[in-house]
């Protein structure tokens, strides 16, 4: 994807003052000089990403972005947002109502919702994705978040691996706000640049894809951030995802870590480990927002 990029100031501050921290594939991730909010600048243009995400993100690794094949590995997603339910359930209304999952790909998490009780509700923009959930009954809007509107108050709103790819982050915690029931809740996992996963591949971070991945929040800079919008975090955590061998292997050779790829092969045929899976940290933040 050759596009021309555009230089935007801090997405949190508005400031238009940073330093580089690192040059990955071609882009900057820098640090934003007054509040200390890391992003990718300069930038692939707003119109020019909601056209990626539009067309095959699920199916576009080749391109250098999105997925190889979300669908591939459908049982690990389906059991790591059971457990994502799971860590979520005790911030949740003991009254059901509506839930909103904003980019929900195929609609594993609302599936699983539904059966729970819950009305749900979707926004997605892959066109092929948005086809696999109209054939589940699942309202879905094809608008962006931050254009999404709504007479109904929601209890859930989801964002998971969402949120550092929203470009007006101002427009979608106001958004949080006008959308949220009393009681209700916002539930998030995006990225961790505080994390001791990213301290450690520094640079190599597979989080670090900034085609797509344009934010990078902290605990501290998602509370200072949200703050302004009449919200508050009330629960943080590290998060992560089910991952069999082949995915780890994959992950792998998609980063160019050749050596502990070989390493990892050998030992997952040597001890049998090939059709095994786990839960794995990602350097993921697992957040949970309310009102005031």
């Amino acid at each position: 994807m050759n596009l021309e990029l555009k230089t935007y100031p801090c997405s949190v501050c508005g400031s238009a003052e940073s330093r580089k921290l690192y040059d990955v594939k071609g882009f900057y991730i820098v640090q934003c000089a007054v509040c200390g909010f890391v992003f990718v600048n300069p930038r692939i243009p707003d119109s020019d990403l909601y056209k990626m995400y539009s067309d095959h993100y699920f199916t576009s690794a080749s391109e250098g972005y999105g997925y190889k094949d979300y669908e591939l590995t459908s049982n690990l997603r389906i059991k790591t947002f059971e457990k994502w339910i799971s860590d979520i359930e005790p911030y949740l209304s003991k009254t059901r109502g509506a839930v909103l999952d904003v980019g929900c790909a195929s609609g594993y998490f609302l599936e699983l919702m539904r059966t729970g009780g819950w009305e749900v509700e979707a926004i997605e923009l892959d066109k092929d994705m948005i086809a696999k959930v109209k054939e589940k009954n699942i309202p879905v809007s094809e608008r962006p978040f931050e254009e999404f509107t709504s007479s109904k108050k929601y209890k859930l709103i989801t964002m998971f691996d969402v949120l550092e790819h929203i470009p007006d982050l101002k427009s979608a915690f106001a958004k949080f706000h006008d959308l949220l029931d009393e009681d209700g809740i916002v539930a998030l996992i995006t990225p961790d640049f505080s994390s001791a996963q990213r301290k450690l591949f520094g640079k190599k971070w597979f989080q670090y894809k900034p085609q797509e991945h344009i934010q990078y929040f902290t605990p501290e800079t998602l509370s200072r951030a949200i703050k302004p919008y009449g919200l508050q975090v009330i629960h943080t955590s590290a998060s992560g995802q089910y991952a069999d061998t082949g995915f780890l292997l994959d992950r792998l050779s998609r980063y160019n870590f050749k050596l502990l790829r070989l390493i990892a092969g050998a030992a997952a045929g040597l001890f049998g480990l090939k059709n095994k899976f786990w839960y794995l940290d990602t350097g993921s933040l697992f957040a949970v927002i309310k009102k005031k």
